[in-house]
Formats: structure tokens, sequence, C-alpha cells
């Protein structure tokens, strides 16, 4: 608590915010596909859903830009703000009174394009303002805070979401509306320009996240964390598929019956759960250790477990090599997140992380196409793959580690 109370107050601030919106959004968000399916069909709802996703691509790539030219404050209050009325619309047109599909589709097309734009921001503002000694603890309690809100909301919209959920869109509102509202009133601007006696050109979006795209260090430093990370999204993908058709049903307990969808469940409660009340031990295990040595070693644990748990049907081992996951987790995340603050210059940060934000879509696509390789070819080869591919980018990472201008970048 001590480290917590020296931080700066609009950390602080928004780690109590993002504990409120990630909790209360999440009660909503696992649930929607499934919803607007029952509604207007699984076909219907793939492709809306795409369209969905695409709006919060160009949020992103809008918000990162516009942010390093005019600041954060503004554009957090804006799309905090934006975000709460789409979704008090939302619970308008899914009420129990008036259910509106296509009218809400094209209002969670706002809401994502705003959710977008939130993003980058959100992420430059902590980093703005969290100092290099400070990184690894906040960068560790957004972790934490953002998988304990996780639990907690999946948890509560499992249970409410299907007969409440317009209940649930105006707790969203009204939160998000809050969030915006503390943002407005209790948090300082922390962007501040680069002086220059030089008069500079604003430059286009093109030309800014061309920019970005040159920077050789940060972009591989990007590939090397999509090819580690992605191998989450086969979890609820390929490694879920495989279990549904491959595991038999087994009984725990002497009672309870547990076939190849309950154990996809089972094991992303697993992951939380070690998440949540592992952090503290693990965190002081591992604090005399160098960033390089815990990334690198966290990485190579994550990744070999991912492979095996990919490989496996037996519910012994699944149950065992996500306790390794999950450690291998908390150890790269922090360091991994302390990192990217290095490499994104004060000047473009919020361009840089837009860039890093879209990686989330990035692995869906590829948990998506996982599925469908994983249709082709044995599974011993798909595991093969995901150990391949994902020692592939620890060396990439190890590699941009020992690079002198790395060095370089991150004393100064």
């Amino acid at each position: 608590m001590s480290q917590f109370s020296q931080l700066h107050r609009s950390i602080k601030i928004r780690l109590y915010l993002q504990f409120a919106t990630t909790m209360t959004t999440m009660a909503i968000m696992p649930f929607i596909a499934i919803y607007f399916s029952q509604l207007v069909g699984a076909k219907i709802t793939g492709i809306l859903v795409m369209l969905v996703i695409s709006s919060g691509i160009i949020g992103g790539f809008l918000g990162g830009y516009v942010s390093d030219q005019i600041g954060r404050k503004k554009l957090l209050v804006l799309s905090e703000i934006a975000m709460g009325l789409s979704f008090l619309a939302i619970a308008c047109f899914n009420s129990p009174w008036t259910i509106m599909p296509y009218v809400s589709f094209v209002l969670f097309m706002v809401n994502m394009f705003f959710n977008g734009l939130y993003l980058p921001v959100s992420t430059a503002m902590i980093y703005d303002l969290v100092r290099k000694k400070e990184r690894n603890f906040v960068f560790t309690a957004q972790y934490w805070v953002s998988n304990l809100a996780m639990a907690i909301g999946s948890i509560t919209g499992a249970f409410l979401f299907e007969d409440f959920h317009f209940y649930l869109f105006l707790a969203v509102a009204a939160v998000t509306l809050a969030s915006g509202l503390v943002t407005l009133l209790f948090i300082n601007e922390t962007f501040v320009k680069v002086n220059s006696k030089e008069s500079v050109k604003p430059v286009s979006i093109l030309s800014n996240y061309q920019s970005v795209f040159k920077d050789r260090l940060f972009m591989t430093f990007m590939i090397a964390s999509m090819l580690v990370l992605s191998l989450e999204s086969h979890l609820t993908n390929y490694i879920a598929v495989n279990l549904e058709k491959n595991m038999a049903e087994t009984t725990w307990f002497g009672s309870l019956s547990i076939n190849g969808i309950n154990m996809t469940g089972i094991l992303q409660a697993e992951n939380t759960l070690i998440v949540v009340f592992a952090v503290s031990l693990v965190t002081w295990l591992i604090k005399r250790t160098s960033d390089y040595s815990r990334l690198i070693c966290g990485m190579t644990i994550y990744v070999i477990s991912y492979a095996l748990l990919s490989f496996t049907v037996t519910p012994s081992l699944l149950v065992g090599f996500m306790i390794l996951i999950s450690l291998g987790e908390l150890v790269l995340v922090p360091v991994r997140q302390g990192l990217l603050a290095e490499l994104t210059p004060e000047s473009q940060r919020s361009s840089y992380l837009a860039i890093d934000s879209f990686m989330e879509q990035g692995m869906m696509i590829i948990g998506g196409a996982a599925v469908t390789i994983g249709g082709i070819v044995p599974g011993y080869m798909m595991s093969l793959g995901f150990l391949v591919l994902g020692m592939a980018g620890v060396l990439l990472m190890a590699s941009i580690m020992k690079q002198p201008q790395k060095q370089e970048r991150i004393s100064s």
C-alpha cells in the first residue's frame, strides 16, 4: 500500500476507474454475440460483429493520432461520454418495451469507435505519468485490477445477463458517464508538446503512422509480442474445439461431470484466479531478477506450456499446464508493458500505443485461423506450430533486448 500511496493522484484515479468500467463492461460484452445471434441468426451476427470490430480499429487509428496533437484529457472525456450515451441508447432499444437489434448494432459500432479512440489515449496517460522506478508496480497493479474486474463482471453477467440485460446496459452507461465526469473534474492534462525553436507543421495521419511503421525496433517488438501472446487466443478457439471433440467426459469429486466445453471454462477460471491471488507471491519471488531474465523466462514457460496444453486432453495435465501458463503470464506481462513504455517516444506515444492496441484484433484473427487450419492438419502439427512460432517470438524479443539502439532508448 505504501507504493500505491506514493503514485501520482491521476494514476490512482485511473486504476479505480479501470476497475469500475472493466467490471461493468465485462458483465455484458462476453454475452453480446450470443444475445444477438438469438435475435438475427449466427451468420448475420458474425458479419455485424466484424463491422463493429472494424469500427474500433478506425477509432484507434484516429485516437492515437489526434491525442498526439491535442492531448489526452479532451479525448478521454469525449470518448467516455460518447460510450456512456451509446450504452444508454442501447438499453433503450433492448428494453422490456422494445427490441431493435439492427439499430443496436449501429449503436455498438458507435460505441466501439469511441472505445477504440479511448484505449490508446488512456494507456498513454498512464505512461505519461508513471516514473521508471514505478513501472513494474503500476503495470502489475493494472494487470491485477483488470483480471479481478473481468472475473467479477463475467460471473455477474453469466447469472444476470439473460434476464436483466436492460439493467446491466443502464449500469454500464451510468458507470461510463461517471468515469467521464471524474476524468473531467479530477484529472489534469498529461500531454506536453515538445518545445522546438523551429516551427513544425502538423503531420498528416498517414505520415504519422508511416513513421511508426518505419521504427524497426518497435515493430520487431510488436511482432515478437504477437507471436507469443497470440497463444492465449487459441484457448477459446482451437484448444476449445479440440477439447470438445476429443476429451472424454470425466467425473470429478465423485459426482461432478466434466466435458470438453466445461474444461475450457475451468481453465479460464483457473487462469484468472491464479493471476488474482498469486500476483503478490510471484512479484516477491522475482523482485531480484533482471527484466531480461523475467521476460525471456516468462515467455518461454508461457509458450512451452501452451503448446503442451494444445496437445493433451487429460484433465489433470490441462490443469497443471494452466498453472505454468498463468505463472509465466504474471512474470512476462508487467515487464513487457514496461518495455513498451520505453519504446514509445513522448511526441507520438498515443500513436505507438494505438498500434499496440490492434494486437488484440490480430490475436482474434490468428485464433480464428487456427481453428480452420486445425480442421486440416493433425493435432500434433498444430501444437508443434504453436511451439515454433512462440519460440520464434521469444528469440526475437531476446535479440531486440540486446540491441545497442534499444539500450540507448531505454537509458535516454
